[in-house]
C-alpha cells in the first residue's frame, strides 16, 4: 500500500542521503529535498542511477571532479563511479532520482554505453517529459503489487529509450537526420525548438498537433510557426508529412505489405490524406512507385 511517510517519497526535507531500496522489479525510485543541513559522504552503487535536479543548485562530485549543476538538469552516473552532491549553500537542491539494476532488467545492458556520467542541460530533454516519468515511477514503485510493480518496469524502459536515442553518437544520429531533405541546420534558432526537432524524428508517426509542438518548443504558436519556418524552410505539417512519406517510401521498398498498413504505421490516420500527401511529395502515387 501507498504510504506517505515512505522514503521515497517523502516531503520532508532532509540532511542526509535517501537510503538505498532496489525493489524486485530492478528499480530504486525516490524523491529527496535537502536542507541546509544535508551532508552526503562519497558513494558508489552497482547499478546506473538518474537524478532530476528539480530545484536548487550545487555540484556533483564524480571521481573527486565536481560539476555544477542546477534546476532542470538530468545527471547521469553510471554503475561503480564514485560520487556525491555538494549543495548550494543558499539553495539546498530537491531531486528525483531512479537506480537501474541491469543485472536484473537485462535489456538495458545494450545501450549503457549511451550513458556518460556527467550533467546535461534541461533543453537537450525538453521533449521526454523526464520529470512526469520519473514521477509515475516513484508513485507506482509505492504501491508494491505486482501490476504496478511491471508498470513502473515498463515506464522506466520507455524512459531509458528514449534518452537513449537523444544521447546517441552525433555521427549516427546525423545519418538518421540527413534522410530528411528539409533539415536546414544553418538557421538553428532556439535549443527547445533543435530538442523538438531531433524528438520528431522519431515520433512522427504519432497523433501530432501544432499546439503540442508549440508548447514543447516554449513557443507561442505564431512564434512557433515562424520560427519553424524559418529552421526548416516549411511549415510544420509540411514538415511532419515529408517525415511521414519518407518512412512510407521505405517500407514499400523493403517489404509487400498493404499501403493500408503502412500508412497507418506513418501516423496518417485516413487512406486519403495519405494518398494526396504521397502524391504531393513524390509525384507519384503508392501503386505506381511499387510498380
Amino acid at each position: 500500500m501507498f504510504s506517505p511517510t515512505s522514503n521515497s517519497t517523502s516531503n520532508q526535507r532532509r540532511s542526509t542521503p535517501v537510503p538505498q531500496n532496489l525493489v524486485s522489479n530492478g528499480l530504486w525510485a525516490f524523491e529527496s529535498r535537502h536542507d541546509q543541513a544535508f551532508s552526503m559522504g562519497t558513494t558508489t552503487h552497482a547499478f546506473l542511477k538518474i537524478l532530476w535536479i528539480r530545484e536548487g543548485n550545487g555540484s556533483i562530485e564524480m571521481d573527486g571532479k565536481p560539476v555544477g549543476c542546477e534546476t532542470g538538469d538530468l545527471v547521469l552516473l553510471p554503475a561503480r563511479l564514485p560520487h556525491r552532491i555538494v549543495d548550494s549553500a543558499h539553495s539546498p537542491i530537491s531531486l528525483y532520482g531512479l537506480g537501474i539494476d541491469f543485472n536484473q532488467l537485462t535489456c538495458v545492458t545494450p545501450v549503457l554505453q549511451c550513458f556518460v556520467a556527467g550533467v546535461y542541460r534541461e533543453p537537450k530533454f525538453h521533449t521526454l517529459r523526464i520529470e512526469q516519468h520519473l514521477r509515475k515511477i516513484l508513485y507506482l514503485n509505492d504501491q508494491q503489487d505486482a501490476p504496478s510493480l511491471l508498470s513502473s518496469a515498463a515506464t522506466a524502459m520507455s524512459l531509458l529509450a528514449e534518452l537513449a536515442l537523444v544521447l546517441v553518437p552525433p555521427k549516427s544520429k546525423r545519418s538518421r537526420m540527413i534522410a530528411n531533405p528539409v533539415a536546414n541546420s544553418e538557421h538553428s534558432t532556439d535549443p527547445l525548438l533543435e530538442a523538438y526537432l531531433a524528438w520528431l524524428h522519431r515520433n512522427f508517426y504519432e497523433s501530432l498537433t501544432l499546439d503540442q509542438a508549440a508548447y514543447a518548443s516554449g513557443m507561442s504558436r505564431r512564434t512557433f510557426t515562424n520560427q519553424f519556418k524559418l529552421r526548416t524552410g516549411t511549415t510544420w505539417l509540411e514538415y511532419v508529412n515529408r517525415l511521414r512519406i519518407h518512412h512510407a517510401k521505405e517500407l514499400m521498398k523493403q517489404s509487400d505489405r498493404k499501403v493500408t498498413s503502412i500508412a497507418f504505421q506513418c501516423g496518417f490516420d485516413d487512406l486519403t490524406t495519405f494518398y494526396r500527401a504521397f502524391k504531393r511529395i513524390t509525384g507519384a502515387s503508392p501503386m505506381q512507385l511499387r510498380g
